[in-house]
């Protein structure tokens, strides 16, 4: 009885400690009312995430940990621990991972599920130094978690977007559990006792800083689970490339009301004062931006929306100066509106204040 009584309890904490680690503030859910982000809904194969019109919660009965809803939140309020080591492999650093269903595991370099890696992932990675991944995975194609290769993809188009900047890529290398144990057993190469700063670490360090991967450990920093992957690219300063998410305003249905540049929490969308130089606009920043949606779900003209993986065709929108004929307020628009001759604001727009104003006078 003590025996099955210690191994149930085992168990639970097991599942326990499996669970997703959550920051709640972070979630867009609490950042937003109106939120349609289900990012997480979507990447879970057990269905333990619940949305409805009043909460996200997670099932932990169902969740089983695979940690696939990690990459796929965009502001990084989900997170599971991400064992990993690095080895030397051809002169080059490389580190290794094994999924769980692998005859290689061991335990401080098994994900539950090697497609939790995401693009934020990957790129921190990169940013560290890595270049090399050694994967050692299971059966990925009769897996009932993720049948697909996510992280092929996301490898893809990091590489696309490594290329047009003129970078090496980042590869990733499969073989055998055998060789990835080997692999694994042979002699550390990075050393331990230096620790970076969080702009030490942006900026890439030394090459010696960049050898203290162990202790660096970006995946689990928490100041780093929130980072825009597009801040971790290299930088693309004055051309047009891919970037992770591209925030896009359609000027035709946009009635200048700032509510996008106001709820936006990294500055991905922005207002810019003009000055005798150049007049006011919204300011879009790629590079900032994490795909969390907030601002197009804010938008309620449906003039903002976010792309992945795109080109950005404009990184600026300028607006034009107005003055409001019903309460004298300024306010502005899109310079290429159709609606460029409107002379209410859009708070007098929506309540109608003119035609009230005119009743009552009437009366």
């Amino acid at each position: 009885m003590r025996a099955e009584t210690g191994s149930s309890l085992a168990g639970l904490i097991d599942r326990e400690l499996r669970l997703p680690e959550i920051d709640g503030e972070a979630c867009v859910h609490a950042q937003i009312e109106q939120a349609h982000c289900s990012a997480c809904v979507e990447a879970c194969p057990r269905g333990a995430w619940v949305l409805d019109e009043d909460a996200l919660g997670l099932d932990t009965e169902a969740c089983d940990g695979c940690g696939l809803c990690i990459p796929d939140c965009p502001t990084g309020a989900l997170h599971i621990h991400m064992p990993w080591v690095v080895r030397l492999l051809g002169g080059n650093p490389i580190a290794l991972f094994a999924c769980e269903h692998s005859e290689a595991r061991v335990d401080d370099a098994t994900l539950p599920c090697i497609h939790a890696l995401g693009i934020r992932q990957l790129l921190l990675l990169y940013s560290a130094g890595i270049r090399y991944l050694l994967l050692s995975t299971g059966d990925c194609q009769g897996c009932d978690r993720c049948a697909e290769d996510r992280l092929g993809t996301r490898l893809g188009q990091l590489n696309l977007a490594l290329k047009e900047r003129h970078h090496a890529p980042m590869k990733a290398l499969e073989r055998s559990p055998g060789i990835f144990v080997s692999l694994y057993r042979s002699d550390e190469v990075i050393p331990h006792g230096t620790r970076l700063g969080r702009r030490e670490f942006l900026r890439g360090g030394t090459e010696r800083l960049r050898e203290q991967l162990a202790v660096l450990d970006p995946l689990n920093r928490p100041d780093a689970r929130r980072l825009p992957p597009g801040e971790l690219l290299p930088d693309a300063a004055g051309e047009a490339f891919h970037w992770p998410w591209v925030p896009v305003i359609d000027e035709a249905h946009c009635n200048g009301c700032d509510a996008c540049a106001k709820l936006c929490p990294t500055g991905a969308l922005s207002v810019q004062t003009g000055d005798q130089e150049k007049p006011p606009c919204y300011h879009l920043v790629p590079a900032a931006c994490t795909g969390c949606g907030i601002c197009s779900s804010a938008c309620e003209q449906k003039a903002v929306t976010v792309h992945a993986w795109e080109v950005p065709v404009k990184d600026r929108v300028v607006l034009a100066e107005h003055t409001c004929r019903a309460c004298g307020n300024r306010f502005h628009l899109p310079e290429e509106t159709p609606d460029a001759g409107e002379t209410l604001c859009p708070i007098c727009r929506q309540t109608n204040h003119a035609s009230r104003l005119f009743q009552v006078l009437q009366d």
